[in-house]
C-alpha cells in the first residue's frame, strides 16, 4: 500500500515556481533527467571499481528514452546505481535548504536564464513537472532486493510504495499534460537530445525512425568525450553544449581552455571559466569543486581538492589521465603525486590564460575580475607557492584612476612610483566613493603619490600579511607612524613646530576624549580637513575589527590616535577657545564634534547618533546668537 508524505516547505515553494513561472524553455527537463541518469551510471561504474562484489560490464551501461504517444508518456531509464526508499525520500522529497534558498534568491525574472539555473542547484528533477501532470520514479538500488515507486502530481504531497523491477537502475515516467503532449513525438525527443545531451558519456538510446527497424532502439548521441578530440575539430557550439550538459554551466562560457599533455605526465583537460556563478556556488564552502577527474575515460571523483586551488573553485570542466589505476580510491587521490603534478600544470595554465586575457582582452578581463576577483584574492593568504603568480593578476582600485571602474596591478603601480618613494600605499574601506574622498589622502594628492583603494572585505585580511611586493613594503595611509621619507621632509619639520605650539591644547583634547582615543597629535598629512583618526602601533584598523566580529570572533574595540591639522582655522579657533576657557562646556562639545567628524569622514558611524545631532544643533544655535 502506498504511503503518502508531504514535501518540505521550501520544496513546495520551489516546485510551484518551477511549474508555474519558468515557462520559457520547457525542453530542458529532458536534459536534466538524462544528466541525472548519467550520474547514476557514473556512480555504478565507480562502485564496481572500488567495492568487492559489485561487477558491471561497462559496455552495458546506457540510458534509454521511450515514448508512448497514445498515453502521452515519456520514460527515461538507466541501469545505474539505483535508489532505495530512503534515497527517494531524501533525494526527491527534500531539497537541501541552502540550495533551494539560493535558487529562489537567484531567480531574476528572466525566464531563459532562470530555467538554465535549474541544474545548477541540484533541483533538475523538479523540471519534469513543467510539462507533466504526474511523475513516477521506479528504482532499485544495487545490492537490494526490493524496488520502490515514488510518485507525485506536483502538488504538496508524494507517495511511495514497493514496486516490481528486476534489475538495478531507475525509470522516470513523465505523464505529459495535454498542452505538452507533443514532447512524446520521436522527432522532438531526438532534436532535444541532440541539442542538449549530445556529449553525455553514455549511449542515449531512442526508438529508430527507420521503418525496417521499427521498435528497435538506436544510439543517437556522440559518446566520444569532447576532451579527447583535437580542439581544431570542435565547434564553439559543441563546447557550449558540453559546458551546459556535462558541467552544469549555463549560457556561454567566458573562456574555454582545451589542453592535451603527453610525455612524462599524460592528461587531457577541458576547462571552462563561466560568465558568473550563483551566490550559492561562490560562498558555499561545502560545495564540490567544479573539475571532475576521469581515469581512462572512467569517472572517478568530482571533488578532488588537489586538482586546482580553492580560489579557482569557479572553474568547471574535466581532466582525464591514463597515469592512475582505475581502482584508485578517493583517499589515495588526495595524496597522489600524479594528481598533484596534473593539478600544478592545470593551475599554471589557468594563470597563463588569465594573464593573457588581461593583456589582450582588457574588457573581458574587467568582467572576469568583477565576478571572481574577490575569491582569487583568497589565494594571497592561502597559497604561498603561487604567490608571485597571484600578485601578477590581482587588481585594485587606485587614486590613479577617476572612477571605481579603474583598477591597477602591482606592476603598473610600481612603474608609476615617484622618485624617492619607498612604499606601496593603500587605504581600506567599504566603498570607492568614501575612500576617494577620505581626508587620509589629502597629503598624497598634494604630493601626487598614488594610493591603492581597497574595498573588498578580504583585502583587510590579506594586505597586512603581504609584507613586501616587488621589493616595496606595503604601508597603510592610516598608520600612525606614516613616514614618506624625503617626500615629506619639510612637512615633518612644520609638524614638530606645530606640536610645540599646540602642546597644552592637545593635552586638553586628550583629556576630553580619553575614553575614545589613545592619543592626540598634530599631523601634516591633512591639508583641507581639520582632523582624522589613525591606527596606533600594533592595533587593527576598524574595518579589520568589523570583519573579525562578523566571523564570530570577540575583538575588543581598540582606541586610535586623533590627528589634528595645526594649520586649519577650526583647530586654531578651538585653541583660542581653550586659552579663554580651558574647562568650558563649549570646548568639550566642539572637541567631541571634531572627533565625530573624523569618524564620519572615514566612513564610520558615531557611537550615539541622537547625541551627535543634539550636539550639532546646540553648537549651531550658539554660533547664530553671536
Amino acid at each position: 500500500m502506498a504511503e503518502k508524505m508531504e514535501f518540505k516547505s521550501e520544496a513546495k515553494q520551489l516546485l510551484n515556481l518551477v511549474i508555474h513561472s519558468l515557462y520559457s524553455n520547457k525542453e530542458i527537463f529532458l536534459r536534466e533527467l538524462i544528466s541525472n541518469a548519467s550520474d547514476a551510471l557514473d556512480k555504478l561504474r565507480f562502485l564496481s571499481l572500488t567495492e568487492e562484489g559489485v561487477s558491471v560490464d561497462p559496455e552495458s551501461l546506457r540510458i534509454e528514452v521511450r515514448s508512448d504517444k497514445e498515453n502521452k508518456r515519456i520514460t527515461i531509464s538507466d541501469n545505474g546505481i539505483g535508489m532505495d526508499r530512503d534515497d527517494l525520500i531524501q533525494n526527491i522529497g527534500t531539497i537541501a535548504s541552502s540550495g533551494s534558498k539560493a535558487f529562489l534568491e537567484k531567480l531574476s525574472g528572466d525566464q531563459k536564464n532562470d530555467s538554465n539555473l535549474i541544474g545548477q542547484f541540484g533541483v533538475g528533477f523538479y523540471s519534469a513537472f513543467m510539462v507533466a501532470g504526474k511523475v513516477e520514479v521506479v528504482s532499485k538500488k544495487v545490492g537490494n532486493d526490493t524496488a520502490y515507486r515514488w510518485s507525485s502530481e506536483g502538488d504538496t504531497t508524494f507517495e511511495i510504495e514497493e514496486a516490481g523491477r528486476l534489475e538495478s537502475g531507475t525509470d522516470i515516467i513523465v505523464h505529459l499534460t495535454d498542452e505538452y503532449a507533443d514532447y512524446a513525438e520521436n522527432w522532438k525527443l531526438r532534436s532535444i537530445i541532440s541539442k542538449h545531451s549530445n556529449f553525455v558519456a553514455f549511449p542515449v538510446m531512442l526508438e529508430s525512425t527507420d521503418e525496417e527497424k521499427k521498435g528497435e532502439l538506436e544510439q543517437i548521441n556522440e559518446t566520444k568525450p569532447l576532451w579527447l578530440k583535437d580542439s581544431k575539430e570542435v565547434e564553439e557550439a559543441d563546447y557550449e553544449d558540453f559546458f551546459s550538459s556535462a558541467c552544469g554551466g549555463f549560457g556561454k562560457p567566458m573562456k574555454t581552455i582545451h589542453t592535451s599533455a603527453e610525455g612524462v605526465m599524460s592528461y587531457k583537460s577541458l576547462l571552462f571559466i563561466p560568465q558568473s556563478l550563483s551566490p550559492f556556488e561562490m560562498n558555499n564552502i561545502e560545495r564540490k569543486h567544479g573539475v571532475k577527474l576521469y581515469v581512462k575515460r572512467v569517472f572517478i571523483d568530482d571533488n578532488v581538492k588537489d586538482i586546482i586551488p580553492e580560489y579557482f573553485r569557479f572553474v568547471k570542466g574535466v581532466v582525464d589521465t591514463d597515469d592512475l589505476p582505475l581502482n584508485v580510491s578517493r583517499e589515495m587521490i588526495q595524496e597522489n603525486p600524479v594528481v598533484r603534478k596534473i593539478g600544478k600544470a592545470l593551475t599554471n595554465k589557468l594563470f597563463s590564460e588569465i594573464k593573457k586575457m588581461a593583456k589582450k582582452k582588457p574588457e573581458e578581463f574587467s568582467k572576469f575580475w568583477n565576478e571572481f576577483g574577490q575569491i582569487i584574492k583568497e589565494g594571497l593568504h592561502t597559497d604561498y607557492e603561487n604567490r608571485e603568480k597571484l600578485l601578477e593578476i590581482v587588481r585594485f582600485n587606485s587614486t590613479a584612476g577617476d572612477s571605481a571602474e579603474y583598477r591597477t596591478s602591482f606592476d603598473e603601480y610600481v612603474e608609476r612610483m615617484k622618485e624617492g618613494q619607498k612604499h606601496i600605499y593603500y587605504l581600506c574601506g567599504e566603498d570607492y566613493e568614501s575612500l576617494s574622498n577620505s581626508p587620509h589622502l589629502e597629503l598624497f594628492k598634494q604630493k601626487e603619490i598614488e594610493v591603492m583603494l581597497l574595498t573588498d572585505p578580504i583585502d583587510q585580511f590579506v594586505f597586512p600579511g603581504l609584507g613586501t611586493v616587488k621589493e616595496k613594503e606595503l604601508k597603510s595611509v592610516t598608520a600612525g607612524d606614516l613616514d614618506l621619507g624625503d617626500l615629506d621632509k619639510d612637512e615633518k619639520e612644520k609638524e614638530e613646530q606645530e606640536e610645540k605650539r599646540l602642546k597644552k591644547f592637545l593635552g586638553r583634547v586628550k583629556n576630553i576624549l580619553d575614553d575614545s582615543v589613545s592619543d592626540v597629535k598634530v599631523t601634516t598629512r591633512l591639508t583641507d580637513s581639520p582632523s582624522c583618526l589613525v591606527a596606533g602601533e600594533g592595533t587593527m584598523n576598524p574595518q579589520m575589527e568589523q570583519m573579525m566580529r562578523a566571523m564570530g570572533q570577540e575583538v575588543p574595540e581598540s582606541k586610535r590616535v586623533l590627528e589634528l591639522n595645526g594649520t586649519h582655522p577650526i583647530v586654531n579657533s578651538l585653541n583660542e577657545l581653550y586659552k579663554n576657557d580651558p574647562q568650558g562646556e563649549s570646548l568639550q562639545e566642539w572637541v567631541t564634534l571634531l572627533y565625530e567628524q573624523a569618524l564620519i569622514a572615514e566612513g564610520g558611524k558615531v557611537p550615539d547618533q541622537g547625541a551627535y545631532l543634539r550636539r550639532v544643533n546646540g553648537l549651531l544655535q550658539d554660533a547664530l546668537k553671536k
